[in-house]
């Protein structure tokens, strides 16, 4: 338990931590046109990885999948850290969430693995509250090591503490044998589905890095391999809001899309813009993941099944309104805390719904096709993430070449996110069964 609560911990403790630095590395790098794709690789690549983890597990056993994910996550931040450009330091982002997403996965399969029955809930309850901890200091931390020290020691300092992290596992893992055979059939289709996926989205990010005859082919290559992938790792009829779980995938990967979104651009906006310090502008990511928590825990408390039902069209209807005073921000001379309200109340509105969903989605299947639905669920938190900056890369450079300037330059992020959750919200209304 400690060493995969150590593990979760470090995991959430970057992805905090990256969020609030992001805009000094960009700066540092010289490369604001890369912000979106510097944000948004990682998960890309994670993309890829989630969709195959489980399949790699039960095939080889979560041992191999395990110690792959760790290397990959250490090699990556390493590689970012010393990065001299930012090309390098994007392949160190792919390179690290390949290891990300092999690494959750089968931390889950470990404890199936090797835990009791009777004491399974306190593992799965330690790894939610392994969440809370970088939520509240993560942020803070490193926009004060940015502030002191630079950005680069907030990636090398992690993959120190994860080989501390991982020296409680050895002797689990050393009792774990590797299993053999054949490749599954369902592991190739989804391998390749997975990273024609992750491709694709990577592709529409780093168009927004490029400019002419390249914007082009990487723009259309992308459109193609994500339109081509993405709907086959997601239930049929999602994208045409089908009602039941289909639509309640899909408000999933709208809505984390919209919090991934305002959540990168808001410490940008606010260093940019609004001339604050990277430790200061942490605190947008801190309220945002303690509003999380919160909405989380309401929802938790609702026994009620009609309200529960209700619960993704008011999480949702949260997120368009909390948007509203977002929006302020574009301006310079406007006062930030309406927005960071705004940012709070969308939060809120992203935990109410977020756990919810997974219990109704669950709750409309079968159970012999729950584990189908878990994938979605981990496709539609992945995929909504990573194409949601995709789409503002391209948006962004396309608003560049038309002289915006100040804070109107940054416009597009936050108009894609909010008309993303106008139609999350139209898709949480499909979600109750005819």
């Amino acid at each position: 338990m400690l060493g995969s609560v150590l593990l979760i911990t470090l995991c959430a403790f970057e992805g905090l931590a990256t969020t609030t630095i992001m805009p000094s590395v960009v700066e540092d790098l010289d490369a604001e046109s890369w912000f979106s794709v510097a944000s948004g690789s990682s998960l890309a690549a994670q993309l890829t990885a989630t969709v195959i983890a489980g399949a790699l597990a039960d095939w080889k056993g979560p041992r191999p999948v395990l110690l792959a994910g760790l290397g990959l996550f250490a090699a990556g931040l390493l590689a970012s850290a010393w990065a001299p450009t930012i090309l390098l330091f994007v392949i160190g982002r792919i390179v690290q969430g390949l290891g990300a997403g092999l690494l959750i996965v089968p931390l889950y399969v470990l404890v199936g693995s090797v835990v009791s029955a009777p004491h399974r809930p306190s593992f799965f309850a330690a790894f939610s509250l392994a969440w809370v901890l970088p939520s509240l200091v993560g942020p803070a931390i490193a926009g004060i090591v940015v502030a002191r020290a630079g950005w680069r020691p907030v990636f090398w300092a992690v993959p120190i503490l994860v080989a501390v992290a991982t020296i409680p596992l050895i002797s689990v893992l050393s009792r774990l044998g590797s299993r053999s055979g054949a490749v599954p059939p369902r592991l190739r289709s989804l391998s390749l589905m997975a990273l024609v996926a992750g491709l694709g989205v990577l592709f529409l990010q780093l168009s927004g890095a490029v400019t002419g005859t390249v914007f082009a082919v990487l723009v259309l290559a992308g459109l193609v391999l994500t339109g081509w992938a993405l709907p086959r790792l997601m239930p049929r009829g999602a994208f045409s809001m089908r009602r039941g779980v289909p639509s309640a995938i899909l408000t999933r990967m709208l809505a984390m899309g919209v919090q991934a979104g305002v959540g990168a651009f808001l410490p940008l906006v606010l260093q940019r813009i609004h001339h604050w310090q990277p430790d200061a502008a942490s605190l947008s990511v801190t309220l945002g993941t303690v509003s999380w928590a919160a909405g989380a825990f309401i929802q938790s408390r609702v026994s009620n099944d009609e309200v529960r039902l209700r619960l993704p069209v008011i999480g949702t209807s949260l997120i368009v309104g909390g948007m509203l005073p977002v929006l302020s921000l574009l301006s310079g001379s406007a006062p930030a805390w309406p927005a960071l309200i705004g940012w709070m109340i969308m939060g809120a509105g992203v935990g109410l719904m977020h756990s919810t969903l997974s219990v109704l989605a669950l709750g409309l299947m079968p159970a012999e096709k729950h584990g189908k639905v878990s994938s979605w669920l981990q496709v539609a938190d992945s995929a909504g993430s990573s194409v949601e900056l995709a789409i503002v890369s391209i948006l962004m450079a396309a608003w560049a070449a038309t002289g915006a300037s100040g804070g109107l330059s940054y416009a597009p992020a936050l108009v894609v996110a909010l008309v993303i959750g106008a139609t999350a919200l139209a898709s949480s209304r499909r979600i109750r069964p005819a």
